[in-house]
């Protein structure tokens, strides 16, 4: 209960109206790879991932696919179509073991028409994900690969870390993963991020990415 409480839509949630919600919620496992939602899918529910990551995606009929958004713990999705279409823009999939938590779109609107803080929670939460698909359409739209790259090393930077002489990037994805969502192959990204290091903005070891000079970072991010 503890846990559901602290998730940022149920905020400022009366207790017993996250009760009535979570009695008539299931849980559901994911494996890594598997799928959670498809696109066009009809869908019934509110979805909150408990634990684990989730992507949003889109594909091409010619295969390519776009990674729209990252989902971790306490991200809910599914908020505007249980409310106002039939079927999901995207595909929704686990990329790593995950624990997804399923609201009745009946139960969470009957619930929202009660509690004007839950409204209010998915009206912000809404903003933001409008916000950050701007932005995602903008560096698609606008920037050339390393730009893209830089504004995502850029936004990922720890808090306190931005203005650090080096600050080190964990990514919880695949630089393949990484591809999708800056709309490259894999291949172009490997030569991009060789190339930054060899320019000397960034360093990798794995996963980790270390950002060595923050004003060339910035640069490539602002399209300079």
């Amino acid at each position: 209960m503890n846990q559901i409480m602290d998730i940022k839509l149920f905020q400022g949630v009366a207790p017993e109206k996250i009760r009535t919600l979570t009695a008539q919620a299931t849980f559901k496992k994911y494996k890594a790879g598997e799928m959670v939602l498809g696109e066009e899918d009809p869908i019934k529910s509110f979805y909150v991932v408990i634990s684990g990551q989730l992507k949003l995606y889109r594909s091409s009929s010619e295969g390519k696919e776009q990674t729209l958004q990252l989902l971790g713990p306490g991200d809910p999705f599914g908020l505007c179509t249980a409310f106002a279409t039939d079927s999901f823009p995207a595909s929704a999939m686990a990329i790593v073991e995950s624990t997804v938590l399923l609201i009745p779109g009946t139960v969470m609107e009957a619930t929202a028409m009660q509690e004007p803080a839950l409204l209010l929670n998915i009206i912000q939460i809404l903003s933001q994900r409008l916000k950050e698909s701007m932005t995602l359409i903008e560096s698609l739209a606008l920037k050339e690969l390393p730009g893209r790259l830089a504004s995502f090393l850029r936004h990922s930077l720890p808090a306190g870390d931005a203005k650090a002489k080096s600050a080190a990037i964990r990514l919880t994805i695949s630089q393949r993963e990484l591809s999708k969502i800056l709309g490259a192959t894999p291949e172009a990204l490997s030569r991009t991020l060789r190339k930054m290091a060899n320019d000397g903005i960034l360093s990798t070891s794995g996963r980790v990415i270390t950002i060595l000079d923050h004003h060339a970072l910035e640069s490539l991010a602002e399209g300079e």
